[in-house]
């Protein structure tokens, strides 16, 4: 058992041991799982995940709703291949979220813990009421339009959860070998605060603001910095022209069949 000390640290230690080991298990939530996806999806280990976090959604995205049920996905020697994202070399395997998206994972931060999945409703009500819409440009592999202007939320999807339940993408799969996108165009928060219960309960919500296209991979255009987030882990990102991809089950998981 290696308990990291701070930021970045999982990372290092799960590399060595991913280098020892044919099993590294994440016992946190997505923060945790995505500093030791991202060593362990450079190696031949096998992720094993025990969801002890506030939002947990790549764990329960993959049926691993407690502990108890990734120990034993682990000991039975379960393997899923699940697909690695990344963006400008970065990865994530759950989300990536821009905008509104990173401004709330950003106020969830710093919020209470013992709210749970709950900091990410409160920090939603507070962005809605003040943040607006930045400009972007995304273009989609084998479409020949692009999407412009101003967006308020962006979310590019590997996994159908994101933000302690939020299902902006219902219908992403995270072994399909596609990305799921919701793009929102601006609306106003009256609207936004109208149709967050339902988002925070994890429906599916339809608005004319909303789009979802699937694509293999695209290029974002960013003309100023945005906030953003790579599995809830949130930050600044710098202006500039990123490519964003995925690399169809490069990561092994220990996780329970899929009922499908």
């Amino acid at each position: 058992v290696l308990i990291p000390g701070g930021p970045g640290e999982a990372m290092e230690l799960a590399a060595a041991a991913a280098r020892r080991h044919p099993v590294v298990v994440a016992a946190g939530g997505d923060g945790t799982v995505h500093e030791v996806a991202t060593a362990v999806v450079a190696s031949e280990a096998v992720l094993g995940v025990m969801p002890a976090g506030s939002g947990n959604d790549f764990a329960v995205g993959l049926g691993i709703t407690s502990p108890a049920i990734g120990a034993a996905a682990v000991a039975a020697d379960y393997r899923r291949a699940v697909d690695a994202a990344s963006i400008d070399g970065r990865h994530f395997f759950n989300s990536a979220g821009f905008f509104l998206s990173g401004a709330v994972s950003g106020g969830a931060a710093g919020l209470w813990r013992w709210l749970g999945s709950g900091r990410y409703v409160v920090a939603a009500v507070r962005a809605l009421a003040t943040y607006r819409a930045q400009p972007a440009c995304w273009r989609l592999d084998g479409e020949d339009r692009e999407r412009d202007g101003r967006f308020l939320l962006a979310e590019v999807c590997n996994g159908s959860l994101t933000g302690g339940g939020f299902r902006l993408a219902p219908d992403a799969d995270p072994t399909d070998g596609l990305l799921d996108l919701c793009l929102v165009r601006p609306m106003s928060a009256v609207t936004g605060l109208k149709l967050l219960p339902a988002a925070a309960a994890g429906r599916r919500i339809e608005h004319a603001a909303i789009e979802r296209p699937r694509t293999t991979g695209l290029v974002l255009e960013l003309p100023e910095p945005v906030p953003y987030h790579l599995d809830g882990e949130p930050g600044i990102w710098p202006a500039g022209t990123y490519r964003i991809e995925v690399s169809r089950g490069a990561l092994s998981v220990a996780a329970p069949p899929s009922s499908e």
